[in-house]
């Protein structure tokens, strides 16, 4: 199984949210059922999302939060790295406004592919101007580590571990 293949879930995202909330001194809710779009105890609105290998999307909803411009919206971009996650963070704001560059899956949400990071600085391919910042990297929660290994692999380790 490849890295591409594997879905950002709850398991990568939940330490994120929780290294963000220690990182700026915040609380983070979610805003109605979102998962990846918080509310942060400053009166910012924070976007978490982690995608698929270099892939990522915004939810459509975060960009209309946006459109509506009463708050400012925080982009949180995690990138899993097989057996740890960076995270980086910026503005929504140059991406909103260069929306148009970016493609569109069937449900509306915003895509756009990372480039590889440079000087503690992620950039995205399809906007040039948008540039986030390194904030922390830490290591992937075990369980994501086990969601990379090939499927023989896991069969081994639970095999040995009498689950299987």
């Amino acid at each position: 199984m490849r890295i591409a293949d594997i879905k950002f879930s709850g398991d990568e995202r939940e330490p994120v949210i929780e290294r963000l909330e220690t990182l700026k001194n915040i609380k983070l809710k979610p805003v109605r059922r979102y998962k990846k779009f918080l509310k942060g105890s400053d009166g910012l609105y924070y976007c978490i999302v982690g995608g698929s290998g270099d892939w990522h999307a915004i939810p459509k909803e975060v960009m209309e939060q946006e459109k509506k411009g009463q708050a400012s919206v925080y982009l949180v971009i995690a990138r899993w790295l097989r057996t740890r996650i960076e995270i980086y963070g910026g503005l929504l704001k140059p991406l909103f406004e260069l929306r148009g560059s970016l493609s569109r899956n069937e449900k509306g949400d915003f895509q756009f592919n990372l480039k590889t990071p440079t000087d503690g600085i992620l950039s995205i391919k399809e906007v040039a101007g948008a540039k986030f910042e390194k904030l922390d990297e830490f290591s992937a929660p075990p369980v994501s580590r086990f969601k990379t290994l090939s499927e023989e692999k896991q069969r081994e380790l639970l095999t040995k571990a009498g689950l299987k």
